[in-house]
Parts: structure tokens; C-alpha cells; sequence
């Protein structure tokens, strides 16, 4: 196995987004839900790919939780890239425009993370759009999601 894409969905966001995105990088990629995901599927990986919904600019608390029992170095020379689904700014209501403005989408805050245990950065930390929480993916991040993957290391 090349590639290992872990996803964690809510609302099925996600899980649509790390599907299209394990067609998209072809027959040498396993996708997993972070349920049914253990340390030895990192380990054989030599790419892993993290897909996770927004939740208060972080990545949503099971990510967090498995991350965080993670043995310490198994992020070590990997090679890591994260894409995150969440709210656009552009059409919430005031109090929601500050908080996603000030929190931001988990993308990024995860992959420094695991930057931080030793990871190598695979691509730049993607945040996709949905139209409400429980979505649809909005229209062209399918698109933005397959030009990402092109980027991939």
C-alpha cells in the first residue's frame, strides 16, 4: 500500500470527499474510517493522508482522541497530508463569520501537529467547503480537491 487515506465524518462530508480522493489517486490507496483505523495501517503506509470535519477550527474529537493515543513516534519520516471540511465564511451570519475567521479550519492546525511528531509535509493543508453542516460538498471542491491531490508528494 502507497497511500493510506483516514477519514472521520459526521454528516458524510468527508467520507464523500476521501472516497472521490482514493479513486482519484488510483489502485495502491486503502481508505479506512478512523473507527476501524489502528497504528499498524500507519506503519504500513508510506503516505497518509487525514480527513477531517472542522469542529471549532480543530479536527472533531475523535480525530483528536486517536491522535493523542497514537504511540509517539509513529509519525516520524512519514509523509503526511491533511484535508479538512467545514463552513465557508462567505454567506454565515456575523457571529459566525468572527469564529470561523478567528478559529479557522482544523487542516492546518492538524497537519502542524504532526509536523511537530516528526511527520514530513506530503501536500499544502486543503479546507474544502460545505453549503450547511450536514452538507453538500459545495460545487468545484470535488474539483479542488482532485487538483490537490495532483500536488501530492
Amino acid at each position: 500500500m502507497k497511500t493510506l487515506i483516514i477519514y472521520g465524518s459526521v454528516f458524510g462530508n468527508t467520507a464523500q470527499a476521501a472516497n472521490f480522493l482514493a479513486d482519484t489517486l488510483g489502485p495502491e490507496t486503502l481508505i479506512k474510517p478512523l473507527a476501524e483505523t489502528v497504528a499498524a495501517d500507519i506503519s504500513a503506509a508510506e503516505r497518509v493522508i487525514v480527513a477531517t470535519p472542522t469542529h471549532a477550527g480543530r479536527a472533531s474529537q475523535p480525530w483528536q482522541n486517536f491522535l493523542k493515543f497514537l504511540p509517539g513516534d509513529i509519525w516520524q519520516g512519514k509523509r503526511v497530508a491533511v484535508f479538512s471540511t467545514g463552513l465557508p465564511v462567505q454567506g454565515q451570519n456575523f457571529f459566525l463569520k468572527i469564529l470561523l475567521k478567528v478559529l479557522g479550519y482544523a487542516a492546518t492546525p492538524t497537519l502542524a501537529l504532526l509536523l511537530k511528531k516528526g511527520a514530513l509535509m506530503a501536500g499544502e493543508p486543503l479546507d474544502l467547503m460545505v453549503a450547511t453542516k450536514q452538507g453538500p460538498l459545495l460545487p468545484g471542491e470535488l474539483e479542488r480537491l482532485s487538483v490537490w491531490a495532483l500536488k501530492l508528494k
